[in-house]
């Protein structure tokens, strides 16, 4: 049986608006439609209420509020008055509850009333995460400006207000904390962030004492770091910090030492200057050995990540090689010229790392800096071709066939 052409297009029709009407988002629960609209960013999220009148409210409950620029794409001239004032005004209409993550990122000056506010707010509203960043540089051109203008003027830097934080005034909740270009003073009775897991400070102006009175009471922070702090001559930890297991600090232009009570798992640092690296631990150890032989002895030290302008500054740490499971030298070397120091240290790299795949030698210049050592020119009576003594030397210490000389 033939249908009419008629009955046919009445069918297609009705299946068309039937098809419709099974995608439309109102005929939706409340809840998923809540859910759906906090999976967006909080700008689009509140724009969304201009679609139906159902979704108006929905945002309020948004988990994640991103202020930036790009949070207001429609304002192109977005200046400290007017960004105050927008954050204000979503704040001041959300619900206050359920929030897991609250960031800033815009360049704030002599604007503590404001950014206290905001601080606030995430405490009362039970925040797990929080990224105050302050400036207007990315991560890339810090190094930069931090060495060419050292004396930057910071008048109007917040000051962030550690005690509203601490374990005794509600910041229990909160286990991410990372703050960018600001001051941070935590007071010799601070109690401490007691469920903090994670705290990243990045061109923060801290003192030595400052950081010590961070890490002064027992908390559960796991990973720290502290990078492009110019005023740190010292980090150092009073007491044990059993649960920290990665340190990260880069770029902090004084730093002079780093002491530290405690088991890590990933040290991933960047600097200039010959910092000594002491991290002792409360393992077995009886007798009062230097702090080096006690890393030696830290056999769960499992990832050693060092970025150093001279390789040869830390090659005593290659000693610990066979304790562990991965081994990253990042570094930066201008030429292999055959000295003694640097085929003893290719030498000991490759009789230590027993499972080191592959070792490049280079006699190549890359960069030259204006004190950097230059070596005798070919003819000079002094004179060794890098290549040669890296083949004579190294080379026939290879047994595993994993040099190669370029």
């Amino acid at each position: 049986m033939t249908r009419k052409p008629e009955e046919s297009l009445d069918c297609a029709a009705e299946n068309r608006q039937g098809r419709r009407s099974g995608l439309q988002l109102n005929d939706l629960p409340i809840d998923v439609l809540g859910l759906i609209i906090s999976r967006l960013p909080i700008g689009d999220a509140i724009r969304t209420g201009l679609i139906s009148r159902q979704w108006k409210d929905l945002w309020r409950d948004h988990t994640m509020l991103t202020f930036s620029r790009a949070t207001f794409p429609s304002c192109r001239m977005l200046n400290q008055q007017n960004f105050i004032r927008r954050v204000d005004s979503i704040l001041q209409q959300h619900s206050g509850v359920g929030v897991e993550r609250m960031e800033i990122k815009f360049l704030l000056r002599n604007a503590r009333r404001d950014i206290d506010r905001w601080v606030k707010f995430a405490v009362a509203s039970k925040t797990k995460e929080l990224i105050l960043d302050l400036s207007d540089l990315t991560r890339f051109f810090m190094l930069p400006v931090m060495v060419f203008h050292p004396y930057l003027d910071r008048e109007g830097f917040y000051e962030f207000p550690c005690q509203l934080l601490d374990a005794n005034n509600g910041g229990s909740h909160l286990q991410c904390l990372q703050l960018t270009s600001m001051y941070l003073k935590p007071a010799a009775d601070f109690t401490g962030f007691l469920n903090l897991k994670r705290l990243n400070l990045i061109g923060v102006n801290i003192t030595d004492e400052g950081v010590q009175n961070l890490l002064c009471n027992p908390n559960v922070l796991e990973f720290l770091e502290i990078s492009f702090c110019r005023m740190l001559t010292k980090i150092h930890a009073p007491h044990f910090l059993n649960r920290l297991k990665h340190l990260q600090v880069d770029c902090c232009p004084v730093l002079e030492k780093i002491e530290m009570n405690c088991d890590l798992a990933t040290l991933d640092f960047t600097g200039s200057s010959m910092t000594p690296l002491i991290f002792a631990t409360t393992s077995s150890l009886t007798n009062d050995s230097s702090v080096i032989c006690r890393l030696f002895e830290c056999s769960n030290f499992m990832l050693l990540n060092i970025r150093k302008t001279d390789i040869l500054d830390y090659a005593y740490l290659l000693e610990i090689a066979p304790f562990m499971e991965k081994l990253e030298l990042h570094v930066q070397i201008t030429g292999f010229f055959g000295q003694k120091d640097q085929v003893e240290l290719a030498l000991h790299i490759l009789c230590s790392s027993t499972v080191l795949k592959n070792m490049v030698i280079n006699p190549e210049i890359a960069i030259v800096p204006h004190d950097a050592y230059r070596p005798p020119k070919r003819g000079a009576h002094n004179f060794v071709d890098g290549r040669d003594a890296a083949m004579e030397f190294v080379c026939k210490a290879d047994h595993r066939n994993v040099v190669e000389v370029v």
